[in-house]
């Protein structure tokens, strides 16, 4: 990993800054209190976010309400940019935004997942997503105030750190893990051990089942042998019934026949009755018929009624004349006396605009008065003559309306005249009619009497249905007892052979369970025994393996910091350091600033550098971050930082110092000073020392 560009808008004391790094050993200079450590606090917050336990109240800066880091770096060969945003609330100050952008493309996520894919890019356990990235504080940046935290842990506390870091604490797990297993197992074994108990009993059931299931099947062969027989002999009483049944029908169709026979016979006797009662009918009314009609009355009686209705013809028109003519009248007095009207109220004539004299009135009143005196003698005229029409009209109707009725009396006549010749041809027809009759009714008296013979022929077969029938009811009660006799031990076979599979099915699962029962025993045994004794093993070997390379690469820095050729130092098994000057141990406490910078900085290289070697993929293993590494160092061991530097192998070195003297032994230099409350970023290139 390689540190491009940080920028940083309302973080802590920054504003709106851009800080550029290049590669090589880079000094961040500046007095105490001007913001260095601030950087190195939001490249971590880039990369992972806050921290458990970390408040964004330690990067907002003060009074602002939304505060960004930026960070573009190079991971595994990737252009990497990390964006984060934290924003005020009323009650606390959390992450808002989050984003990633690889290779020109972004991606915006949650907190989570933008820390997840960070974590594989770098290459850190999964574990990492949801704890402290310790992984990171020991190999990239430890904060001033935590160098000497692991130094000053107690051993177990210490160790469980170690443990985590190096993924060693995965035996511990392991060792919980297995604990649990083999009570589960034991705890399964117990409960298999309970279920195989009934499995003896199972067999003795199932091998009781299958002689019972033989046992049923020959009582099931036998009963369906009878059932069979039973059959047959059902059949065989309804073949004879239908034998039998055939001889009834013809005999119902005997009696039938006969029934129809005596139908017909007493039809062709009622035809008889009726045609010789039709025969006098018809002959009474020829008689009658023929003496009432007079032709000569009825022409005369139409003769009659043409002239009358000719003179209500003439009637007619004569009444719509008159009535005419006096609608006429009316509508010309009506005129006159209009005429009158405005005859006297005329001043001035409408035509030639002169005045209308009196005389001139008079004389025109003259003549409409004459014109109406006419008018009134004619309407009194016609009015006479209509009444004198309508009367004549309305006794030419009476006489008419009498004729009428007269001629519909001798057209009945003519009618029933008409019906006595017809009647005379029928009567013979019907002679004849009654002659065929009555030989019908002698050839059915000797059919019917032959039907008669028949029918005693076949009423024997009627006795023998009624027996056969009774036999059939038998046959089929026990034909039907039978059947279900062996639908019963069908069904007895079925739930013996049912509950035989269930027991099949339940022993095969037993023994399949006497068979894991078997194995989980031995597995069991081997987890107690072996594994756990492996599992002690294996982590004891590769704790010393890392303990004893751990406390080499200690032992080396530290000797490149301290001069003393007394001072020895090494690991124990709890990796607490172990400080002899000459032949006495000395604790730690009571060594001085400088020498306790040195074991805190030997410790965090040799850390660095053992978990980097054991690990693989880790992609920060170019980076370092030291923030205030040389507090209480004499002039001397600040001289022997250029050569501890030096041999720090890394691409990108970061040292966070306010010692003017460590300016000599980097590559560039970043100068940070105050203005009030902000820290400035001094402009132009960083700058390249060498002494």
């Amino acid at each position: 990993m390689k540190i491009h560009k940080l920028i940083l808008k309302n973080i802590r004391s920054y504003n709106d800054d851009e800080i550029i790094f290049p590669e090589g050993v880079v000094l961040l200079a500046g007095d105490i209190g001007t913001g260095k450590t601030t950087i190195l606090m939001a490249i971590e917050y880039a990369l992972f976010g806050l921290q458990p336990g970390q408040k964004g109240s330690a990067l907002l800066r003060h009074n602002a309400e939304t505060g960004e880091v930026i960070l573009d770096c190079e991971i595994a060969g990737k252009e990497v940019r990390i964006e984060r945003r934290l924003r005020r609330s009323s009650k606390t100050i959390s992450n808002e935004y989050a984003s990633i952008t690889i290779d020109g493309i972004k991606e915006e996520s949650s907190i989570t997942e933008i820390k997840t894919k960070i974590l594989s890019l770098l290459g850190y356990p999964n574990e990492f997503i949801k704890r402290n990235n310790l992984l990171y504080k020991y190999t990239v940046y430890t904060p001033q105030e935590q160098m000497k935290q692991i130094i000053l842990e107690d051993a177990e506390s210490r160790l469980n750190v170690l443990r985590y870091v190096f993924g060693i604490d995965k035996y511990k797990i392991i060792r919980e893990n297995l604990q649990v297993l083999i009570a589960s197992l034991k705890e399964e074994t117990k409960f298999m051990q309970g279920e195989l108990k009934s499995l003896e009993t199972d067999e003795e059931r199932k091998k009781s089942l299958y002689d019972r299931i033989d046992i049923l099947a020959d009582t099931l062969s036998k009963k369906e042998f009878e059932l069979q027989n039973k059959r047959e002999k059902r059949k065989k009483i309804e073949l004879e019934i239908n034998e039998i049944e055939k001889r009834v029908e013809e005999k119902e169709q005997f009696e039938r026949e006969y029934e129809k026979t005596s139908v017909l016979l007493t039809a062709r006797k009622e035809s008889i009755k009726s045609l010789q009662k039709q025969i006098m009918e018809l002959e009474k009314a020829a008689q009658e018929a023929s003496s009432q009609f007079d032709m000569q009355e009825y022409n005369n009686v139409l003769e009659t009624i043409k002239k009358l209705t000719e003179k209500i013809e003439e009637g007619k028109i004569l009444s719509a004349n008159l009535t005419t003519s006096l609608k006429f009248i009316v509508q010309n007095k009506n005129d006159l006396n209009t005429k009158k009207g405005r005859i006297v109220q005329l001043q001035m004539c409408p035509t030639c605009l002169q005045t209308v004299s009196d005389n001139y009135k008079k004389n025109v009143l003259q003549h409409t008065e004459a014109d109406m005196s006419s008018l009134l003698n004619q309407e009194q005229v016609d009015q006479k003559r209509l009444t004198e029409v309508s009367f004549l009209m309305k006794e030419n109707q009476s006489e008419l309306s009498i004729l009428e009725k007269k001629k519909q009396l001798f057209e009945r006549q003519q009618t029933l005249v008409e019906y006595a010749q017809k009647a005379k041809i029928k009567i013979n027809g019907i002679e004849e009619e009654k002659s065929t009759i009555e030989k019908d009714i002698t050839l059915l008296i000797e059919h019917q009497a032959s039907l008669k013979e028949d029918i005693f022929l076949f009423s024997k077969y009627a006795n023998q249905l009624k027996l056969k029938q009774g036999e059939l009811k038998l046959a089929l009660t026990e034909e039907k007892t039978v059947e279900i006799q062996c639908a019963e031990i069908r069904k007895e076979r079925q739930l013996n052979v049912d509950e035989t599979q269930l027991l099949e099915k339940q022993i095969t699962e037993k023994h399949a369970k006497k068979k894991k029962l078997s194995y989980l025993l031995d597995l069991l045994g081997w987890l107690s025994n072996q594994f756990s004794s492996l599992l002690d093993i294996a982590e004891s070997t590769i704790m010393f393996r890392v303990r004893s390379e751990f406390s080499r690469v200690f032992s080396a820095w530290f000797k490149s910091l301290v001069s003393d050729e007394a001072f020895q130092i090494r690991l124990d098994e709890s990796f607490t350091p172990i400080i002899m000057q000459g032949e006495n141990e000395t604790d730690y406490a009571f060594l001085s600033g400088g020498e306790r910078t040195a074991v805190a900085l030997a410790y965090r290289l040799a850390l660095n550098q053992t978990i980097n070697e054991l690990i693989t993929g880790i992609q920060t293993k170019d980076l370092i971050l030291l923030d205030e590494p040389t507090e209480g160092f004499s002039e001397l061991q600040l001289e022997k930082l250029r050569d501890i530097i030096a041999q720090v192998k890394v691409k990108q070195l970061i040292i966070v110092s306010h010692e003017q003297k460590i300016e000599g032994f980097v590559d560039k230099v970043i100068r940070l000073r105050k203005e009030g409350l902000r820290t400035i970023v001094e402009p132009g290139p960083t700058i390249k020392l060498k002494y």
